[in-house]
């Protein structure tokens, strides 16, 4: 495409996972307006609203998006709406190698994580590390229980049982509390629960790799 003939804009590109330069594609524009109910104080005035659709072409990658815009005259911010959904991280390559139940679960969590849903990406992530825990070394008690069993075990070594601990930490609180974490501390908590089920599949590939080797002479 060139950019004499399209206009170009600045927005979220799934595949480059950051803002990129944009063709604007296509654009429609429909908005309308009323009368403001008679019981309403300000009543003289209309209420007025407007939706801008507008399918957007990443510059770079050819990526292509929907994006959605509301504005109404009664709200005090423009809504927004992208189809596929904005995508804030990619799943990792390895994801079908997981046992199915923990490859499920980690799915739904990249579907809240990408509709900021943190509180539910955070408390799945949670359940995700309960269900490793319990595949290492049995329902043997609570979270703490749980790790220090794997410690004691040789299974993880003390600081990585401290990185886990704050990583369950903040799923208690979304579970318990309401906590909303921020997106980076989402991010950490996702990227610690993801080192940990790898290093899990690297060890079961290890075990394949050491029998596939020939014997020394």
């Amino acid at each position: 495409m060139s950019e004499e003939n399209y206009k170009i804009e600045k927005a979220h590109c799934n595949q480059c996972l950051h803002e990129t330069r944009h063709f604007v594609v296509a654009l429609r524009d429909h908005s309308g307006s009323a009368p403001a109910n008679e019981h309403d104080p300000y009543c003289e005035y209309e209420v007025s609203w407007r939706t801008v659709y507008k399918m957007l072409e990443c510059c770079g990658c050819e990526n292509v998006s929907l994006e959605k815009k509301f504005y109404f005259s009664e709200y005090d911010e423009i809504e927004e709406e992208y189809y596929p959904p904005k995508v804030s991280r990619q799943t990792p390559k390895w994801l079908d190698q997981l046992p199915e139940e923990w490859y499920e679960l980690l799915k739904e969590i990249y579907v809240a994580l990408h509709a900021n849903s943190r509180r539910l990406a955070i408390m799945g992530t949670r359940t995700l590390l309960d269900l490793y825990m319990n595949e290492q070394v049995g329902d043997v008690g609570g979270f703490a229980k749980k790790l220090q069993v794997l410690e004691d075990s040789g299974q993880i070594s003390k600081p990585n049982k401290s990185t886990l601990e704050a990583a369950l930490e903040v799923g208690h609180a979304a579970s318990h509390r309401g906590h909303k974490a921020k997106t980076s501390e989402v991010n950490q908590v996702i990227d610690i629960a993801e080192n940990l089920l790898q290093g899990y599949l690297l060890t079961s590939g290890a075990e394949s790799l050491r029998a596939s080797a020939p014997p020394r002479a």
